[in-house]
């Protein structure tokens, strides 16, 4: 089989960076945590989890506070954490690495 054009310019990807890339879009596939990100983007100071919790619960339909809080302390925050763009504990911080990937999500 032929290769087309596009593959004639772009180098082969080197595998560990094709699994990168795959988990950050996976990571970026979900809204609540693409809101997380835009919202700590926006933030000068790193805000406690209980105020990112308040303000997923107003953005979101589906979520109530509490709600909000759990999916982010069990779910998001880790895989945001695994992904290598945020940090947290009492408040919630945007990694260094985060820069990046911020290019990749719209505002939300």
């Amino acid at each position: 089989m032929g290769r087309n054009h596009h593959e004639a310019l772009e180098p082969a990807p080197d595998a560990a960076a094709t699994a990168e890339t795959d988990e950050l879009f996976a990571v970026l596939s979900n809204a609540n945590r693409r809101f997380v990100l835009s919202h700590l983007a926006q933030r000068e100071t790193p805000p406690p989890l209980d105020h990112v919790a308040g303000a997923l619960a107003e953005w979101s339909d589906d979520l109530s506070r509490e709600d909000a809080r759990i999916a982010l302390h069990h779910v998001h925050l880790p895989k945001l954490e695994e992904a290598g763009l945020v940090t947290y504990d009492d408040t919630v911080e945007l990694s260094d690495d985060a820069d990046g990937s911020l290019d990749l999500i719209d505002d939300v």
